[in-house]
């Protein structure tokens, strides 16, 4: 398991040092976090003074050249080095081992397995606690795949963004326009920032008194690699790379020193020159913004210009924290790259780098404290696959052609599909979809459904006699009902009892009765008459409209019959019950311009022959999209035997409008399929009163209570909305790295379009979320292969 444990450190040996100790997965928040204390301890920033001038006292680094006093032998000196090496590895474990800091000590134990891979960081900013040589602590020993790196208490993360273009200089028409670089936004910038290969800038600085070819051929020997030498450049040259080109791997090998105060140090470029890191500021910044993961300095005395990369946000930098001999580097430099480019992490390649060190140590003694990383902990190390399996960048001109290009194949292409109807299935099942996730409502209160069951038509017949409807309607009479909808077809008489409801339908002005209208050409479809005795002026039509598959998703407000029809009127029954109910309110139609009818709060538009997922629709006939209500609750509903023998309250009848029908499915199968079918289980068809019933809800409610009605947004609008997924779907491909993250970006836009479309839906606007999911992973499905052209 790889665990990441951060050991912070504040203060100091002269004043004791407050510890806080924090564990967890690599990649994750830490799980543990406790606290300690370690003492003042002088005594071991002085033993490690005496440690450094013996051990600098051997001379023979890769130092800027400095005179040198030897007055003992040098045998004497590497036996004084290591006896000092040893005591102060004993000072550390003595301190370390201190009992205010025992319990971090043991939490390590127990938090850690041997089997780990660990990353153990220290942040200080005390320069004595960062030259400490902290491999010495005698727990790491159990542990053979943990590190230690150092890292400052203050640190921010560096956005990884694409390089500018580079100042434009005199040259061709074909370095400026990217129409003549090979296609699409330049190509020839493109093989400055090949994918696949790691890209190494490798300054060989002042080499005077030591070997720096070996350096060299581990270099040129790397796989997948791509290594760029400047030999003893001038400052201008290492500037231009810099800010020219797209660098993983920054290399240093030659002289170098640091400031005694640790914070600072130089680089000797050449013979005559050297520069510190301030001087390249703005060439590091600008190449970390661009991808550089790694700094290697192979030389001298590196801590103080590591510090200095920190502060630049350089995410790793491997220097040696003391001067350092030609063989010590270059048996460093050459296993750590055998490791890391053989797979290992950065971590466990530097420790299997040092421990191989232990060689040098007849020659130098405590070699293998010298190499150190640096760690930016707000990045994670590479590995050196990663490297070189990078995806590569390209310039933003090609990146707005690419995502231009994808947004207007996707949206074409979506649009041309949605005008054949190729979408128009899937659209009609998202809505369905949609309408089944709103919140249910609370149930019309204006509206009450007296049914006939299959025990009712068990107990009156079928059809039900004539008398027996006469009885209802006269026992809903008496507590005065605002309106009473019959959906039961009465063209002629049906058993006992015709003149008492002849006589109902004369005289009861709030009766409402039902006819069919004639389909030519339809032998199932030659109409029905509506009852003989009901005036036109109190008569509907059944007819509905149901789309391809079934589902009745539209409502038909009018229709204009033939004149030879015998269903002679224009309204849909569920439209004549509504208003004859709000009428009584002395609220009436209104017609508006563009074919728009107002009534009360509502202004009802007609659909048109394509609109919305709708193509080619026959839209004769006033129709409007169906708002309907939670089909179990939406009224209140009591059986035709229940009113026969005078069990209904009184209040559920006055003033409502009542609806008398059938609900027997077995008896009478008028009933439809709704976008709620596919909810049940076997799917539930709606019966045919229950759905005149939701079209008067519908209506009144749009009338008295501002109810939403479903309307479908302009096709100007339509397009706004396909055209806006593409350039989501165009822009998640362009800025991300990796197709996974695109995909998984994707997937996640597309949930939030569902949100919202399910969002405007409640408030009544009807948007194309199909062809926006399709047109969003289109444009994200061409760019992303546009990109790898």
């Amino acid at each position: 398991m790889e665990k990441l444990v951060v050991l912070k450190l504040d203060d100091n040996l002269t004043k004791g040092v407050r510890a806080t100790l924090e564990i967890g997965p690599e990649g994750e928040r830490a799980t543990v976090e406790i606290q300690g204390f370690l003492p003042p301890k002088l005594e071991i920033a002085d033993n490690y003074d005496r440690w450094q001038s013996v051990y600098r006292s051997l001379g023979d680094f890769r130092i800027k050249p400095i005179a040198i006093t030897i007055s003992e032998s040098r045998t004497a000196q590497l036996s004084k080095c290591r006896e000092l090496a040893e005591q102060l590895s004993l000072q550390i474990n003595s301190w370390l081992d201190s009992e205010p800091f025992r319990k971090l000590k043991d939490t390590l134990l127990v938090q850690l397995n041997p089997s780990d891979t660990v990353r153990f960081l220290i942040k200080t900013d005390d320069i004595v606690l960062r030259r400490l040589p902290w491999y010495c602590w005698n727990i790491f020993n159990g542990y053979p795949k943990a590190e230690i790196a150092l890292s400052a208490t203050a640190y921010k993360k560096i956005p990884i963004s694409d390089p500018p273009k580079s100042p434009l200089r005199r040259g061709t028409l074909s370095e400026f326009s990217p129409l003549f670089k090979g296609g699409w936004g330049g190509s020839a910038d493109l093989e400055k920032y090949p994918a696949n290969r790691v890209k190494i800038l490798a300054i060989l600085g002042n080499s005077e008194n030591i070997n720096i070819e070996q350096d060299c051929k581990l270099l040129e020997g790397l796989p997948s690699a791509e290594v760029t030498f400047l030999v003893e450049p001038n400052r201008r040259k290492i500037c231009q790379e810099l800010w020219e080109n797209n660098w993983d791997i920054l290399f240093f090998a030659g002289h170098s020193d640091s400031d005694p105060s640790g914070r600072s140090g130089k680089f000797y470029i050449n013979k005559t020159e050297s520069l510190t890191v301030e001087e390249l500021k703005q060439g590091f910044k600008l190449a970390v913004n661009r991808g550089l993961q790694l700094a290697i300095l192979n030389s001298c005395d590196g801590l103080g210009i590591a510090r200095q990369f920190e502060d630049l946000g350089i995410p790793q930098t491997i220097v040696m924290r003391e001067p350092v001999c030609d063989r010590v580097a270059q048996d460093f430099l050459k296993y750590f790259l055998a490791s890391f480019c053989s797979g290992e992490s950065l971590y466990v390649s530097v420790r299997l780098a040092r421990q191989r060190l232990a060689e040098c140590e007849s020659e130098i003694p405590a070699a293998d404290w010298l190499p150190v990383i640096c760690q930016n902990p707000a990045a994670n190390p590479p590995t050196w696959q990663e490297l070189a399996n990078k995806p590569a960048p390209f310039p933003w001109r090609r990146r707005l052609q690419i995502g231009l290009l994808a947004i207007a194949i996707s949206a074409v292409s979506v649009t041309g599909m949605r005008s054949l109807g190729w979408l128009q299935i899937w659209e009609l099942q998202a809505f369905d979809q949609l309408m089944r996730l709103r919140p249910a409502e609370s149930s019309d209160s204006r509206l009450l459904l007296v049914e006939a069951t299959e025990t009712d038509i068990e107990k009156y017949g079928f059809p039900l006699p004539d008398g027996t409807i006469a009885q209802a309607v006269a026992n809903l009479a008496q507590y005065r009902p605002q309106t009473i909808a019959l959906d039961i077809f009465r063209p002629r008489p049906s058993g006992v009892g015709y003149a008492a409801l002849a006589a109902s339908f004369q005289s009861d002005r709030s009766l409402i009765g039902l006819c069919s209208v004639k389909e030519s050409g339809k032998p199932n479809k030659c109409g029905i008459k509506p009852p003989p005795a009901l005036p036109k002026e109190r008569l509907g039509f059944s007819d509905v409209v149901a789309d391809a598959d079934g589902i009745l998703r539209r409502h038909l407000l009018f229709m204009q019959p033939q004149t030879t029809d015998l269903c002679a009127t224009e309204h849909s029954l569920s439209m004549r019950a509504a208003l004859h109910y709000l009428a009584a309110k002395g609220i009436t139609p209104e017609t508006l311009s563009g074919d728009k009818i107002g009534l009360g709060k509502a202004v009802f538009a007609p659909i048109h022959g394509s609109t919305g997922a709708y193509q080619n629709l026959d839209n004769r006939g006033f129709q409007i999209m169906l708002n309907y209500r939670s089909p179990r609750t939406f009224i209140q509903r009591v059986s035709l035997t229940e009113l026969l023998e005078g069990k209904v309250s009184p209040n559920l009848i006055k003033d409502r409008i009542i609806f008398i029908g059938v609900t027997a499915p077995i008896s009478n199968p008028d009933d439809f399929f709704t976008p709620y079918s596919a909810r049940e289980i076997p799917y539930q068809k709606m019966p045919g009163v229950l759905l005149q019933a939701q079209m008067s809800s519908q209506i009144i409610s749009a009338a008295l209570d501002g109810r939403p009605l479903l309307q479908i947004v302009p096709v100007w609008q339509e397009m706004l909305w396909i055209l806006g997924g593409a350039a989501v779907g165009s822009a998640i491909a362009i800025v991300s790295r990796r197709r996974l993250f695109a995909v998984l970006r994707a997937i996640a836009f597309a949930g939030i379009l569902v949100g919202i479309c399910w969002f405007l839906l409640i408030q009544g606007w009807w948007v194309p979320l199909v062809p926006s999911v399709v047109a969003m992973l289109g444009a994200c499905g061409i760019a992303i292969v546009c990109k790898r052209i």
